[in-house]
């Protein structure tokens, strides 16, 4: 009795199919309109990535309707009570064509997802039972794309939401009016005070360590106009997914740490004796370290206009090593300078001579061209005693006399005529000194 009574109920179904699909167009909605239920459930957070504001979601989509086209009564099929009809909802891959619905299916999608709604979702069957109430749930991923709210925050934005909105396409509210199926929403939150082993929740549900966690959603209804389409309400279904970080230790560890300890190594060099060399190839090595630490926060987040809390930070670090170098510099350029003046001597010199020609008096030339011979005398010796410091290091490391210079073979020449004779030095003296008087004599 029992194969005797399967395949008198196959036999019912396939009767019952052909009976109900005989004259109906799938494309046509409803005569009365739709009341189209819709839920979300999200599964699992599989990723977020702040930088391109997508979301990614394993959800399960659900939609309920009732079509009074699909009624039948069971006693006329033995008793069959529901049957499966065909929902091709995506491109066949291999003939690249789309399959067709044997009933009509609603206009229902979410409106900001970085790629179609068909593509992402598995195909499935709908559940129709005889009192024409259809039942369509599939499985799949969302790839949202996000208006973040809290992202400024970043790394400290615990919770982070973004909105997702479902609606029809190009059914409006008078042919397709869109509602919430058991609250609209269900997932497996952190914050949930439930006792999984009371409860039957899949093993697979949920995430565990992931960046994110699912904290909360909520979702309501919202009739929208729009300017193509007149006075006619789009019911909309608003959807808005708040998750939690839980990685806050990696991003200290990764984005706080690093940076504020190269702003206090910065701080450091303040302590360290110009005399040594290596103070300013230290701050150097700090600012570059600085600027790596950026690139690697810019592949984490946006680029927007907005301006973010690790924006500021690593801006003020990148300033304290970066006017920790320039003080480095200022240090050590006065700790090496020598010279009476500040003004480099291409720059001091032409001071000099503009002051020579604005001399009225004698007295006024003579005490500028004094100034003049003193600061070229003592550029002069600063040279010859930088010669012969060098001499002595490079005859201390090699570990013998050098061959005399041209000018200390003119300063230690044998005789009376050789220490008579004037240096390198006192020659260029005296011929400054010539144009010196002569400046003062056009003048």
């Amino acid at each position: 009795m029992l194969p005797f009574a399967a395949f008198a109920a196959s036999k019912s179904s396939k009767d019952l199919r052909h009976d109900l699909l005989d004259g109906y167009d799938p494309l046509v909605p409803p005569t009365a309109g739709a009341d189209v239920l819709v839920n979300l459930r999200v599964f699992k957070v599989v990723g977020v990535s702040a930088a391109s504001s997508h979301m990614l979601l394993k959800v399960w989509f659900r939609q309920s309707w009732t079509d009074p086209r699909l009624v039948w009564s069971p006693g006329d099929y033995d008793n069959v009570t529901s049957a499966y009809f065909r929902a091709a909802s995506r491109y066949d891959g291999a003939s690249n064509n789309r399959g067709v619905n044997e009933i009509w299916l609603p206009d229902i999608r979410p409106y900001n997802l970085g790629e179609g709604f068909e593509d992402t979702l598995q195909p499935s069957d709908v559940l129709v039972n005889h009192t024409g109430g259809a039942f369509w749930s599939r499985p799949g991923v969302m790839d949202v794309l996000c208006k973040f709210d809290g992202l400024a925050r970043f790394p400290f934005d615990h919770k982070l939401t973004c909105p997702i909105d479902v609606g029809g396409w190009m059914l409006d509210g008078q042919r397709q009016r869109v509602g919430l199926l058991d609250g609209g929403y269900e997932g497996d939150f952190v914050e949930d005070d439930v006792d999984s082993s009371a409860t039957l929740v899949e093993a697979s549900a949920g995430s565990s360590f992931t960046e994110w966690d699912l904290l909360s959603l909520s979702a309501v209804v919202r009739n929208l106009t729009y300017v193509c389409c007149g006075d006619d309400p789009w019911p909309v279904v608003l959807y808005e997914v708040t998750i939690r970080r839980n990685a806050s230790f990696f991003y200290f560890y990764v984005l706080i740490f690093p940076p504020t300890t190269l702003a206090i190594l910065a701080i450091s060099v303040f302590f360290v004796s110009p005399a040594v060399g290596e103070r300013l190839s230290f701050g150097v090595t700090l600012v570059v370290a600085s600027q790596f630490g950026k690139l690697v926060v810019m592949q984490l987040m946006p680029i927007c206009s907005e301006l973010l809390w690790v924006d500021v930070f690593l801006l003020i670090n990148e300033l304290v090593t970066l006017l920790s170098l320039l003080e480095s510099t200022l240090v050590l350029f006065l700790h090496h300078y020598e010279s009476d003046s500040l003004l480099p001597s291409w720059l001091a010199a032409p001071r000099i001579l503009r002051s020579l020609a604005a001399c009225e008096t004698a007295d006024e030339r003579e005490s500028v061209l004094t100034l003049l011979f003193t600061r070229i005398r003592h550029a002069a010796e600063t040279a010859v005693a930088a010669e012969k410091k060098a001499r002595r290091e490079l005859e201390a490391a090699a570990g013998t006399s050098l061959p005399p210079s041209d000018s200390e073979g003119e300063e230690e020449g044998e005789g009376a005529e050789a220490c008579a004779s004037a240096s390198p030095a006192e020659r260029r003296h005296a011929r400054l000194a010539e144009a010196g008087e002569a400046l003062a004599q056009a003048s």
